[in-house]
């Protein structure tokens, strides 16, 4: 095996292995205080704001019973609200409180810590260099996946 097939396979050995285990991390910390479908639906709050039920439904591809199970356990929690349309009662939007936005930050904050500690001992350099790789990584990827989706 060539020199610079052997250094891409151990890079790519250790990506996936960061990779999977780092998103293990992350999931377990989700997981943990926002189980199944309830994490994807504060964070689509968050990304996206108010939202009315049906589109966010649509939008992580779940059914709106789904929905509306997770997002009961949600507004019990005070974590988001429901709130009806002034015109049309029928339509239900659902939306980030503050506590819910403080939440997800404490994760967040929980998961940057670990985040810190698996990079522990790299200096600035290393992470503008590490930087520089992912953003070229990045537009790398989402010309490929311009390609793929074709």
């Amino acid at each position: 095996m060539e020199k610079g097939n052997h250094l891409f396979f151990q890079f790519e050995h250790l990506f996936w292995d960061v990779s999977r285990n780092m998103g293990y991390i992350w999931k377990q910390i989700f997981e943990n205080s926002f189980p199944g479908s309830q994490s994807y639906i504060m964070f689509k709050l968050e990304q996206s704001g108010r939202m009315r039920m049906s589109k966010l439904a649509d939008s992580l591809h779940l059914t709106p019973g789904a929905v509306t199970i997770a997002s009961d356990k949600l507004i019990d929690q005070g974590y988001i609200i429901r709130i009806r349309d002034d015109k049309d009662r029928r339509v239900v939007y659902l939306e980030l409180t503050q506590d819910g936005k403080e939440a997800l930050n404490e994760l967040r904050n929980g998961g940057r810590q670990i985040m810190r500690s698996v990079f522990n001992g790299l200096s600035e350099a290393d992470l503008q260099r590490l930087i520089e790789i992912f953003e070229r990584a990045t537009a790398n990827l989402n010309i490929a996946r311009e390609e793929f989706d074709k």
